[in-house]
């Protein structure tokens, strides 16, 4: 959906995107080293992200954040959503941190830190899940690290398990006490 939900947090920015972000989006997503845990949907051309961000604008059930690196870059590095809203639970995902020289510098877990705390704080959830692949180390790392508890696991066709895991509202914030360091603010 169009929003206009803006946090900061140390090194970290998650913006609305924006149209000149879509065409890093679409290299990252075609990059299978960086979405093999994503669901497959094969090459995607520049027409079909033009697509994707009229209908990511359109859709209620999407909130899809850039990833603004704001200290060594000051440029886009990836993108995290939050999405599949029912009632006060919404589930997180599609957190990327596609730019090379941005990467294992924390951006990732600042990203979702912050996706999460809009969700919480802006979006009035009270539960938030997460699929993740159990080989998907980095991943299941953040989660840990963002306070996720497993509270499923499926076998799936394409070999392996995907972990269902869940944060709640208290237990996020019980877990993280600098949360009043993220600025959030809406820009109109």
């Amino acid at each position: 959906m169009k929003h206009m939900f803006v946090a900061e947090y140390k090194n970290c920015r998650i913006r609305p995107v924006l149209h000149r972000d879509i065409e890093f989006f679409r290299v990252w997503r075609n990059n299978t080293s960086l979405s093999k845990y994503l669901t497959p949907i094969g090459e995607i051309t520049p027409q079909m992200q033009e697509e994707w961000f009229n209908k990511n604008q359109a859709d209620t059930d999407i909130v899809t954040f850039s990833v603004d690196e704001t200290r060594d870059y000051n440029r886009v590095v990836g993108s995290a959503s939050l999405y599949n809203f029912s009632g006060h639970t919404a589930e997180v995902g599609k957190t990327i941190i596609g730019d090379d020289e941005a990467r294992g510098k924390s951006l990732g877990f600042y990203s979702e830190l912050m996706t999460v705390y809009v969700g919480f704080v802006k979006l009035q959830l009270e539960e938030i899940i997460a699929h993740i692949h159990e080989d998907n180390i980095a991943s299941m790392k953040r989660a840990k690290r963002l306070g996720y508890t497993i509270i499923d696991k499926y076998l799936l066709s394409s070999g392996g398990f995907e972990c269902k895991l869940m944060t709640t509202k208290k237990q996020f914030i019980n877990n993280h006490p600098d949360l009043s360091e993220i600025r959030i603010f809406e820009i109109s």
